[in-house]
């Protein structure tokens, strides 16, 4: 179905909605490529791109509210270059589905410093992870290799202006995503660690510095929780020689698989502690394995022999399991402290069967 006849058909009331401008580098950009392109056809072909000049404006003039457009119009515009996805890029299923199914919340959040434009795009949050999608625009003539993430030279966050640091968040995590003038970047709450949760919505300014840059960008959004979560606290344990493994939460979210493990010594007294070498892989009851997304973790108190806490996050399942398999493993390591390699490079790894722990999934929870 083409984009225009979608456009003439739908009867929209303006009054709902907010103008939202071009930046002068967006309207640059789609001046020149249908000048371009209106330059190099017969002069048959003029309204046709004046059509399209005409719908570019219509789309980028509107935000349009979630839920008062059909999914046929929401896939047909996100074929229009700027309206495209960060998160539709990237190799993580979970943002993927979060665009495809309408979970994250489109932004055009924009600064410009010395004619360079970094740009908010959008947003997700779902209880165990905040994912945020940025762009750049160069100056104009500029054109360079380094990435968006390499130009980053830091990045900080406050929750309703309350800085995050090493105490309430679990620091920043950056993911790849459909170029090198794109970026995503994510972070989570400690409240499986002793810190406070996330609210449900809350304020988040970015202050990020770009190399060259004198001036930080700063640039606020509003989050909020996308709920439609499972949650289970099975608190089932296995022992190994000096350690007890327990799954204490887990967290089932459309963009996100939580998991939340404690290892503790069964003897205060040794000093022989491999807790936080010990890695988990997550299945399901068809021997599917979920891709790992980040991980972080601490100890309950500074002291050395207390328990070491972690929140995994995995890639989401398609459909609610019936079951999650979760197999611990470590890394095997050389005299020197290195880790030994298979053939084909990676590091070997010991599964230890006796902390396996298959957990039943009940359907009407």
């Amino acid at each position: 179905m083409s984009i225009y006849k979608d456009l003439n058909d739908m009867n929209i009331d303006l009054e709902q909605y907010e103008a939202q401008n071009l930046t002068n580098f967006e309207k640059k950009k789609w001046e020149k490529r249908i000048l371009k392109k209106l330059s190099k056809e017969k002069p048959s072909h003029v309204k046709k791109y004046l059509g399209v000049t005409a719908a570019v404006a219509i789309i980028f003039s509107l935000i349009i509210v979630t839920g008062l457009i059909s999914p046929t119009m929401a896939a047909t515009m996100k074929e229009v270059p700027l309206l495209s996805s960060v998160f539709k890029f990237t190799r993580d299923l979970g943002l993927h589905a979060a665009d495809e199914k309408g979970l994250s919340t489109k932004l055009n959040t924009s600064v410009t410093h010395e004619g360079f434009t970094l740009n908010v795009t959008e947003v997700v949050y779902d209880g165990t992870r905040v994912a945020i999608g940025i762009e750049r625009h160069h100056k104009e003539g500029e054109n360079t290799k380094e990435s968006l993430s390499d130009q980053i030279s830091n990045i900080e966050f406050l929750l309703n202006g309350e800085p995050l640091n090493h105490t309430n968040f679990s620091g920043v995590f950056g993911q790849p995503s459909k170029d090198n003038n794109s970026a995503i970047f994510e972070f989570a709450d400690l409240k499986n660690q002793g810190g406070n949760p996330f609210p449900k919505e809350f304020n988040l300014t970015l202050s990020i510095t770009i190399n060259g840059v004198s001036e930080p960008f700063k640039m606020d959004i509003q989050v909020s929780d996308i709920g439609n979560y499972v949650k289970l606290q099975p608190n089932i344990s296995r022992k190994y020689k000096n350690n007890q493994l327990t799954i204490e939460q887990i967290t089932l979210t459309p963009i996100t698989t939580s998991i939340t493990t404690r290892i503790a010594l069964l003897d205060k007294s040794t000093s022989v502690d491999f807790r936080e070498g010990i890695s988990i892989e997550v299945y399901d009851e068809q021997g599917r394995e979920l891709k790992l997304i980040h991980g972080n973790g601490r100890r309950e108190t500074n002291k050395g022999t207390s328990d070491f806490i972690m929140d995994l996050r995995v890639h989401p399942f398609k459909t609610l399991p019936k079951a999650i398999t979760i197999k611990p493993y470590i890394h095997l390591y050389d005299n020197e402290g290195s880790y030994q390699l298979d053939e084909n490079g990676d590091p070997k790894i010991q599964y230890i069967p006796e902390l396996e722990i298959t957990i039943p999934i009940n359907s009407k929870e």
